[in-house]
């Protein structure tokens, strides 16, 4: 029977052998619109009859949608060409993906803090464009300058209970608002009380408050950090025991006391409870969920937790003299500290199964590269992105992800991705092995000193059926797709006309795959797959068994089949894009 390994990126059943290439590969030719424009919308595989369909969107007219389908057998031969008008697009958990036209827009609200740190309402708007290359909309956000903003001075019980911004999470489809914020009472009833308020509300497009919930806490708590989760449309938020100068008497006597929250998007708080931290000082990077399980990882500090108290940038707002500082500007400093630990979370069934946190300088020392590879690429404890979270079968956490540097582009500064980091835990959250491997990703082109490190790589695991070996699959960005639009318009009266060009930069992907030892922790060389001009559609969904991915299984999820389009390197049209597609199948018994 197939062993699953299951993912923060993907959930596939696969048979994998001792080896990791590409057994079959083939370049076809397209004929129709698709060669040029159109839409990769679904993969349609039938494991019965030994072939899949390629269907392309290639027009979008008020409601109608037409559809150009390619039939393939299993050895990558085209057996059929023709069109369609009644095809049914891909359904996915991201309620954004799916195809409702090529542009619509959305007026709703959004919240901000003015510069006292004060809520702030202002009408928005949403704009959607479909993106045919990644099969996605890109959301704009507008800020209606004909409206004007609406501050919130109270809370409706009092003049002096003023609202105070922490955080909040757009309903964009609904132009609607889920909003926390402090309840302020005045500066020295905020000192004098040991216990804080705050303000959970939804809010819809006009405006009006729908729904208000009260979040109280017995002790000062600050806000640690705040995610969306996509796969389930919940809000999760992490809040800290918060202390200071004169706070002796109202600060909670654990300084390690976290409170987990979770969130609907009806704005009802369904999960509530307390665990404690290792790292008091702890830069929560990213929040994972795989089914019920949630998994909070972040670098951090251990410094006398018997009595210190996490401190801001850590925590996202401050106590009663709230600050505006958002989130962005939380990670821009937390970026220039440097941290001593990793430590990660595991949350399920109302508790925190493990709180592990581990040394920098344990990590590197059971570090482990590739034979080819000069030298381990170590991990810093700062500058580094999570990429995704991953169980095996056995229950081992691996945690993969990348670091960066910031380079100089212009007049600014933008991060340049570098190389690529995973971390290995057992079942009960202790450490076992580090794995530093080179990004070897160019840094030259068009952005300067970022070129295709301007993007962070993507990675996907799979667990060999003896549970022995995990083949890690890496898409590094080998170039960067720029397509640009221009608009006119005159002024008559004063004889002039502007041109504003809007260009949207897209990063094309390429693939490599390498083996893992499970027991040794040995890592093998990587091996690239597919074309030079060639790059790897994004968007296939594996049968709906996980996020979108950069291949489909068949035959049961015994083989994986890679898909690349031939780009040209061109500005626009056929100078952009070829007109073939390349096909390469991964078979574990070749």
């Amino acid at each position: 029977m197939n062993k699953k390994i299951t993912t923060g990126l993907l959930c596939l059943s696969l048979t994998l052998g001792a080896s990791a290439q590409i057994s079959q590969e083939k370049t076809v030719e397209l004929t129709g619109k698709s060669k040029n424009k159109g839409y990769l919308g679904n993969v349609v595989v039938d494991d019965v009859k030994q072939q899949f369909d390629m269907v392309f969107v290639t027009k979008d007219k008020a409601k109608k949608v037409e559809y150009e389908v390619y039939q393939f057998d299993y050895d990558f031969n085209l057996i059929n060409n023709f069109k369609e008008s009644e095809r049914k697009l891909k359904s996915k958990r991201d309620k954004t993906k799916i195809y409702k036209g090529d542009y619509w827009e959305v007026t709703g609200v959004t919240a901000s803090p003015n510069m006292m740190g004060k809520l702030v309402l202002t009408k928005t708007q949403y704009v959607y464009e479909w993106n045919w290359w990644n099969g996605g909309y890109e959301i704009t956000k507008n800020v209606l300058d004909k409206e004007k903003p609406k501050e919130i001075s109270g809370d409706g019980d009092g003049k002096d209970r003023k609202l105070f911004y922490t955080s909040h999470k757009d309903l964009t489809e609904k132009g609607e608002l889920l909003v926390l914020a402090l309840v302020n009472k005045g500066i020295m009833n905020m000192y004098k009380e040991g216990s804080r308020e705050y303000l959970l509300m939804h809010i819809d497009k006009d405006l009006n408050i729908i729904k208000k919930t009260p979040v109280k806490f017995d002790h000062p708590q600050a806000l640690l950090y705040s995610k969306e989760v996509e796969e389930t449309g919940d809000w999760i938020m992490v809040f800290a025991s918060y202390g200071g100068q004169g706070m002796g008497k109202i600060q909670d006597p654990d300084p390690t006391k976290l409170t987990y929250m979770r969130i609907d998007e009806a704005g009802n708080v369904v999960e509530r409870f307390n665990f404690n931290t290792k790292c008091n000082e702890w830069a929560i990077s990213d929040i994972y969920t795989i089914g019920n399980e949630v998994f909070i990882y972040g670098a951090g500090n251990i410094n006398k937790p018997e009595k210190n108290y996490t401190k801001f940038p850590f925590c996202i707002s401050m106590d009663a003299m709230a600050s505006p500082a958002d989130a962005a500007g939380r990670e821009a400093q937390i970026e220039a500290l440097k941290f001593g630990y990793l430590q990660v979370a595991k949350i399920s069934n109302g508790k925190a199964d493990f709180v592990s946190a581990v040394s920098i300088a344990d990590i590197n020392a059971k570090g482990i590269k590739p034979a080819s590879q000069k030298k381990l690429r170590e991990f810093d404890g700062k500058k580094f992105i999570l990429n995704g979270v991953n169980l095996t079968s056995n229950g081992d956490l691996f945690i993969s992800g990348q670091d960066f540097k910031m380079v100089p582009n212009g007049k600014y500064s933008v991060r340049s991705y570098q190389d690529l980091m995973m971390f290995q835990f057992d079942k009960t959250g202790t450490f076992k092995r580090y794995y530093g491997v080179e990004n070897t990703a160019k840094s030259s082109g068009i952005f300067g000193g970022g070129g295709g490190k301007s993007y962070p790589s993507e990675f996907a695991l799979y667990e060999s059926p003896d549970g022995k070996n995990l083949f890690w699959n890496v898409f590094l960005v080998g170039d960067v797709d720029v397509d640009c639009s221009s608009e006119s318009s005159t002024n008559y009266l004063a004889g002039t006309k502007t041109t504003t060009t809007t260009c949207v930069y897209t990063p094309l992907y390429q693939g490599r795959i390498g083996k893992i030892e499970l027991a040794s922790g040995t890592i093998s060389d990587f091996t690239t797959f597919g074309g030079k001009e060639y790059y790897l559609y994004v968007d296939l969904e594996d049968n709906g068994k996980g996020k979108d991915s950069p291949y489909f299984s068949i035959n049961g999820g015994k083989q994986l089949v890679y898909v690349a389009r031939q780009r040209k390197g061109g500005i626009k049209g056929n100078e952009r894009w070829g007109n073939s597609l390349w096909f390469g199948k991964f078979d574990p018994t070749k």
